[in-house]
């Protein structure tokens, strides 16, 4: 109850601040593993893809979750990905809940016989609500830690139905890409109050390259190799950097990263957050993979630090001499 308490209280003091609220998007702990929530020129970088991932923010207080499934394919005839992203959100014990569903299209062009580029565009409808009955004020709380009754609060409106957009760009070849990406290009208002709050603009910038260690049998056999990547976010005042080393030997894949950016403090708030720890392991074409946030800001012992899992299937994988995905 005493964490639950903490998420809801420190969620309505957001609430009063709604420009905070709608600042940032979820984020996630393994973006390569669930990248097209990064932009859609991801959509069918590896061929093709099934997944699912499941997010708990801070595990102490049980007042964050994301769920998110996708598919994305890559259609060789006319030389283009696919893909389609759902994504729900829940903040606050329920309090506040949004729901996405966003369709994606690439094109590969070709500039040489290794570096190939894809342009991106994404579009899709989004469903944000709140729950005037699990606001908390704090006049309802008693000294000895008693819920109170208090008279009904309705906001003007308790959900809101928006379409958005984003575009993004990648230049790669088979050991390297970098890329960048801008979404919430609609700039929509979505306060639930009789106030014209818009969503900030979101963008991104992202460059990864992995080194093979050992090649196995085969030219194109890379059992053995290290991926670094980096991806940086900015929404509103908000910026976010995350730099991940991720060693991959079948059947095994292990990662360590950093999330945050120091010595840059919006609004006076530490921007140094978690260190990442990820663990993953395929089964054939399936492959599981768990993350652990340690908080090594000041709500670590509050928020429990954060888990991610994610469950993908790939098919339709990269062929020998054809370059169009990035394997990793």
């Amino acid at each position: 109850m005493k964490y639950q308490l903490i998420a809801i209280i420190c969620f309505f003091t957001l609430l009063v601040n709604n420009n905070t609220l709608v600042a940032q998007d979820f984020l996630v702990s393994q973006p390569w593993s669930t990248n097209t929530t990064i932009g859609p020129s991801f959509a069918g970088l590896t061929g093709s893809r099934a997944f699912m991932a499941y997010r708990d923010q801070w595990s102490f207080m049980r007042g964050s979750q994301t769920l998110l499934a996708g598919f994305d394919h890559y259609y060789h005839p006319i030389q283009s990905s696919f893909g389609a992203v759902v994504a729900h959100s829940s903040y606050g014990g329920n309090l506040l809940t949004q729901t996405e569903l966003a369709f994606q299209y690439n094109y590969v062009a070709k500039i040489t016989d290794e570096w190939l580029f894809r342009p991106g565009i994404e579009f899709g409808p989004y469903y944000r609500a709140i729950d005037p009955s699990k606001f908390m004020f704090i006049d309802q709380i008693a000294l000895d830690g008693t819920i109170l009754p208090t008279s009904s609060f309705e906001p003007d409106e308790t959900s809101v139905l928006r379409f958005d957009a984003a575009v993004s760009f990648l230049l790669y070849n088979e050991f390297f890409f970098i890329g960048a990406g801008a979404d919430r290009l609609m700039s929509n208002d979505v306060s639930f109050a009789n106030t014209n709050t818009k969503t900030d603009l979101k963008f991104n910038a992202y460059m990864a390259g992995r080194i093979p260690m050992d090649r196995g049998m085969g030219k194109y056999a890379s059992y053995d190799d290290v991926t670094i990547a980096g991806l940086y976010q900015q929404q509103g005042l908000y910026q976010q950097m995350d730099l991940d080393v991720l060693y991959h030997r079948i059947p095994f894949e292990l990662g360590i990263g950093y999330r945050g950016i120091p010595f840059v403090s919006p609004q006076g708030l530490s921007n140094t957050d978690a260190l990442k720890l990820i663990f993953g392991y395929s089964f054939g074409d399936i492959v599981v993979s768990y993350s652990y946030d340690v908080s090594i800001s000041s709500l670590f012992n509050v928020s429990g630090g954060s888990h991610e899992l994610v469950l993908s299937y790939r098919f339709n994988q990269k062929k020998p001499n054809d370059v169009s995905f990035f394997c990793y």
